[in-house]
C-alpha cells in the first residue's frame, strides 16, 4: 500500500540546540498516528515540520510522493493541518471564514459552498453558520479550526492537540469524526493525553526531549501477551526463533514479553523454553496498556 506520508531523519534544531532528534516516520492510508509526549516533547516541533509552517535542519518529508521542501505548492495541497492555536479570523462569522478557506484551498465557487456545507455538518457548526467567531465558545472555535483543515478533503490531515479545550462530549465527537476520516486518508495528531491516543490511534510514536522512544502499534485491548523470567538471558532472536513465539522483548534483565502465533498455547511456550535449557522462573498474561507502553519507553521500567 503506497504511503501518505513518509520523512527519513527528519530533525530540528534551536540555535544550535537539537529539539527533534533524526527521525523517520510513515503514515498509510487508514493510519492514525498519535504522537505521545509530555509539553516540551517535540510534537509541535514535529508537526510545524509535517505541515511546512516550519524548515526541518536536516532530513526530507514526501506527502503523497511529493517533496515538501523541493515542490513545498504541490505538497500543500494534500495537506490539511490544525495547528495547536488554530488560525482564526475572529471578526468573521463561521461561514465568512470557512468560505475564504475553500478559496484559498483552490476550490471553485460551487464546490466552496457544497464543501462548507457539509463541513460544518460533520463538525457540529450546522447552527454557527452566522455567529462570529470571537462570540464562540473555545470549544466551537477548536471545532471551527477542525473545518478549516479538512474543508478541501485532504488526503493528509495533521492536528495539533485536536482535542484542547473541548468537554467529554466534544472530544467524542471528534475521535469519531477522525475515525470516520481515516479509512479514506491518514491522519497524524499529537497529544499529551494517554488515554485520548489510546482510544483514537492505531500507531503510536512516543517522545521523549525531542527523541523517538518507541514506534509502532497500539496492542488491541483483546490481545493477550506473557511476561516470562528466565535463569538465563538468551538473545531476541533466540527467543523469536522458537515455533511458538510471535514476537518477543526484552523489559529488563532476564524478563522478556512474549506474543504467541495463532493457535499456540502458553503450554507450548514453556516446553520449548524448558527444552533449551533456560531455566522458567515466571510466566504469565498480561494485557499492555499504553500508560504501560509509555512508562517502560521513557523510563525503562516495568511494572
Amino acid at each position: 500500500m503506497p504511503e501518505l506520508l513518509t520523512t527519513t531523519q527528519l530533525s530540528r534544531q534551536f540555535g544550535g540546540t537539537p529539539v527533534v532528534s533524526p527521525i523517520d516516520l510513515q503514515l498509510k492510508p487508514g493510519d492514525i498516528l498519535g504522537l505521545l509526549g509530555p509539553n516540551g516533547a517535540g510534537k509541535s516541533t514535529i508537526m510545524r515540520m509535517l505541515s511546512g509552517d516550519l524548515a526541518p535542519s536536516a532530513g526530507t518529508i514526501s506527502i503523497c510522493g511529493e517533496d515538501l521542501l523541493i515542490r513545498p505548492i504541490h505538497a500543500k495541497r494534500f495537506i490539511g493541518y490544525l495547528p495547536e492555536r488554530p488560525p482564526l479570523h475572529r471578526d468573521q462569522t463561521v461561514d465568512e471564514y470557512l468560505w475564504d478557506c475553500a478559496h484559498l484551498h483552490g476550490l471553485k465557487r460551487s464546490r466552496s459552498r457544497e464543501a462548507r456545507e457539509q463541513t460544518k455538518q460533520r463538525c457540529g457548526l450546522e447552527q454557527a453558520g452566522r455567529r462570529l467567531i470571537r462570540k464562540l465558545s473555545k470549544g466551537y472555535q477548536q471545532r471551527v479550526g477542525l473545518a478549516q483543515a479538512i474543508i478541501h478533503n485532504p488526503r493528509v490531515v495533521i492536528l495539533d492537540e485536536p482535542s484542547d479545550g473541548l468537554d467529554p462530549v466534544q472530544i467524542r465527537q471528534v475521535r469519531e469524526l477522525i475515525q470516520e476520516l481515516a479509512p479514506r486518508k491518514g491522519v497524524i495528531l499529537s497529544s499529551h493525553i494517554l488515554p485520548e491516543i489510546e482510544a483514537t490511534c492505531n500507531r503510536v510514536t512516543i517522545l521523549q526531549q525531542g527523541k523517538s522512544v518507541y514506534s509502532g502499534e497500539i496492542t488491541p485491548p483483546t490481545q493477550t501477551s506473557y511476561r516470562i523470567g528466565l535463569e538465563q538471558s538468551p538473545e531476541l532472536d533466540a527467543l523469536t526463533g522458537l515455533a511458538a513465539v510471535a514476537g518477543a522483548e526484552q523489559l529488563h534483565s532476564d524478563y522478556y514479553r512474549i506474543s504467541l502465533k495463532s493457535g499456540c498455547q502458553p503450554s507450548e511456550l514453556a516446553q520449548q523454553i524448558l527444552a533449551q535449557g533456560w531455566g522458567l522462573i515466571e510466566l504469565k498474561p498480561e494485557r499492555i496498556s499504553l500508560e504501560q507502553l509509555f512508562l517502560e519507553a521513557t523510563t525503562g521500567g516495568v511494572s
